[in-house]
């Protein structure tokens, strides 16, 4: 089974290293890293911005590439493999369900993994004169990947039952949007009594308000346990999903 997964992984995690649409990805995903690193540094207004407020502003669009990326590879696992006319053969090989789903994880996380080590030297460029770079990277892995990876699994429940790239990509991207609108939204609204109830259930929020608290504020790891269990419920409750989906797939 280990070997079957990480053949699948592999191959699912070349897509980013060799294929065309991967280096299209990694090169959109650069120059939007480069766009956002020079209007910080060229804007004046921007420019006036405090380091830690950059890093942290670095950190949340790093994270939210990731998801949407997340939310495109996990569309295409099941509902493109049926489009492709390859689901069919694919399940009828000797490959567990369990086997297949965390064959197509595990290559997302290979992606993500490369799309955080290419964004390193961005925040180092933005962030490498001020405080708190260090912890800024540790804490993006440690809540960006289950959050990422969550979005991931998210795409994949929705694909395997309805067998539409398009109709899976499109749900997860709309509820990344509403997820990610901390991103978009000033203080003053999230500081709202609805504001404040969201944020308590919305694990991309709380992510952000982890990034907020250790890079801009310097707070410690005890502060950050509430948030770290509600980005693992998030990753938990979707990968429960995911192997419910994942037992029937859509053949039609």
């Amino acid at each position: 089974m280990m070997n079957t997964t990480w053949t699948i992984a592999r191959k699912e995690g070349a897509q980013m290293l060799r294929s065309q649409r991967g280096i299209i990805w990694l090169l959109t995903f650069s120059g939007l890293l480069s766009a956002f690193s020079l209007l910080l540094v060229s804007n004046t207004e921007l420019s006036l911005l405090d380091n830690a407020q950059v890093v942290y502003m670095m950190a949340g669009t790093i994270m939210a590439a990731g998801a949407l990326l997340a939310a495109i590879l996990g569309s295409d696992a099941y509902a493109g493999e049926k489009e492709r006319g390859t689901l069919v053969p694919l399940l009828c090989a000797p490959i567990a369900p369990n086997a297949l789903l965390a064959g197509k994880i595990l290559g997302l996380l290979i992606a993500w993994g490369v799309m955080f080590v290419t964004s390193v030297p961005y925040l180092w460029a933005v962030g490498a004169s001020g405080q708190n770079l260090g912890p800024a990277l540790f804490y993006l892995a440690l809540f960006g990947t289950p959050v990422v990876l969550g979005f991931g699994y998210l795409a994949m429940a929705l694909s395997a039952p309805t067998g539409s790239v398009m109709t899976s990509l499109l749900t997860t991207v709309t509820l990344l949007m509403l997820a990610a609108s901390p991103l978009l939204i000033g203080p003053g609204l999230r500081g709202t009594v609805i504001g404040r109830a969201l944020d308590a259930v919305n694990p991309f929020a709380g992510a952000l308000n982890t990034f907020d608290s250790v890079i801009i504020d310097s707070e410690p790891f005890s502060v950050q346990t509430a948030r770290l269990f509600l980005v693992i419920a998030w990753l938990v409750g979707c990968l429960i999903l995911a192997r419910r989906s994942a037992g029937r797939p859509d053949f039609q």
